[in-house]
């Protein structure tokens, strides 16, 4: 792999000569990626947990069909006989009827609970919508993970090559008599640190891998290529407008409205409940050799349980108010999310911009004097290591603020009213600690990587 201009920066000052420029921080790039749109589009044709929710869509839609239809008619077959002796045709009270009954819903009510059960159709449709957000975010998110992972894991190389180095150069020292033993204890130390770091960012990157195939329903080995690497966010759109365009996106606020239409379709259903029902009757009756008689008759239901239908209509439109109620919470608790989703996108945004133009060239110079000063005389060959370590920190921290920015992007776009954990920003960028060794000793880096890497 290529070195860093870091590793010359330090033998440079090790050996008494110029140092060359400061390094630009590695897993960085500028402009879009069309690689999670790609993956995007694959898990939403192959992923299973889509399918079953289309599936059930697809069945919520025949209902609608079955509610709306007449109950099927009823056929009776009857034989009467006058006496104990068979007497068809024989005594004209006797005879073999043939009837036809078939219930008629008062007028109205048919068509009510066929808008009843296409709505509720339309809810199972709008849990759909939210399974494709859902599977869209957790697409993206894996796949920032898995840059994120990868950028690290090539950070962490970088710096393991830079501490055999310094480990070469700590021994050189020693061993003419110009360091002392601790210098080449504490490199072996940090080496120690850089290939732990190196292990849980490789079992990352596999870990985010197979997540993604997960999703797109692909074997867990399959290979996923990250052509490019992170990069800033563009900048937001105001809230009034993220709220606009997340309204309309919305599967739960979709899925409220729906439910209103619904609760109000129940209560003129229930009103109509006061309505009596129909049946009407038809009937053959064969008499053998006498002459045949029919029947034909219309009965109807007295509704004179008033209670209950009273009881019907007023839990109707508590449900109708119940569902009002519940298209304000949503919209209430999607501001909050929106919101909450912009002012940490923000955050992490400024925070970026911070590492990117001050803390991380800030490091380069902390580094470039301590060179300074070990050449001097002024400080020992533990401070240049130290110096260094916060560099290497810092820009892992830096890669993670990118990766963190992608993510709760994405989880903007998914207009989710849930809260979600993973977005916190780096301890470190927060004012919690900085990177002492490595990539993983400190609250710095190892809350980062627990917090930011799903």
């Amino acid at each position: 792999m290529s070195m860093s201009p870091v590793v010359p920066l330090l033998l440079a000052g090790a050996l008494g000569l110029t140092a060359p420029p400061a390094p630009e921080p590695r897993g960085i790039a500028v402009g879009g990626d069309p690689t999670p749109a790609a993956l995007v589009e694959e898990a939403l044709a192959n992923n299973p947990d889509l399918r079953a929710a289309a599936a059930a869509a697809g069945a919520a839609r025949q209902r609608p069909a079955q509610a709306s239809s007449l109950a099927d008619p009823v056929l009776g077959v009857f034989y009467t006989n006058d006496g104990w002796a068979f007497s068809l045709g024989t005594s004209p009270d006797t005879n073999l009827a043939v009837v036809v009954s078939q219930d008629l819903p008062y007028p109205g009510k048919r068509r009510l609970r066929g808008e009843i059960a296409s709505l509720e159709a339309d809810q199972v449709a709008q849990q759909l919508a939210r399974a494709r957000l859902d599977v869209t975010a957790e697409v993206r998110r894996a796949y920032f993970g898995l840059q994120q992972s990868r950028a690290l894991l090539d950070l962490t190389r970088e710096q393991s090559e830079v501490w055999r180095q310094i480990e070469g150069v700590a021994r050189a020292r020693y061993s003419v008599g110009q360091g002392n033993q601790q210098d080449v204890l504490r490199t072996q130390v940090e080496l120690t640190r850089v290939g732990q770091a190196l292990a849980e960012q490789e079992a990352e990157a596999t870990i985010r891998r197979e997540e993604i195939n997960r999703l797109l329903g692909r074997p867990p080995e399959t290979p996923v290529a990250t052509p490019t690497g992170l990069g800033e966010v563009g900048e937001p759109s105001p809230l009034v407008a993220e709220l606009e365009r997340l309204r309309g996106l919305s599967p739960e606020l979709s899925a409220a409205r729906i439910a209103i239409e619904r609760a109000r379709r129940a209560v003129d259903l229930a009103r109509k409940d006061y309505r009596p029902d129909f049946s009407v009757v038809g009937g053959y009756m064969n008499r053998g050799g006498l002459d045949p008689m029919w029947q034909a008759g219309v009965s109807v239901n007295l509704p004179l349980n008033r209670t209950r239908r009273a009881s019907a209509l007023a839990e109707a439109d508590s449900t109708l108010a119940a569902a009002r109620f519940r298209l304000e919470a949503v919209e209430l608790q999607l501001r909050l999310r929106t919101q909450e989703r912009l002012a940490q996108l923000q955050a992490a945004r400024s925070i970026g911009t911070l590492y990117r133009e001050g803390i991380v060239p800030q490091d380069q110079m902390s580094v470039e004097a301590a060179i300074a000063s070990y050449q001097a005389g002024r400080v020992p060959f533990i401070t240049v290591l130290e110096a260094l370590t916060t560099l290497y920190g810092d820009r892992a921290t830096h890669v993670r603020l990118l990766a963190g920015q992608s993510r709760i992007r994405a989880t903007l776009d998914e207009a989710s009213l849930e809260t979600t954990a993973d977005l916190r920003l780096p301890a470190s960028a927060l004012g919690a600690g900085t990177v002492t060794s490595g990539m993983t000793a400190g609250p710095a880096s190892s809350g980062a990587m627990s917090s930011m890497s799903r």
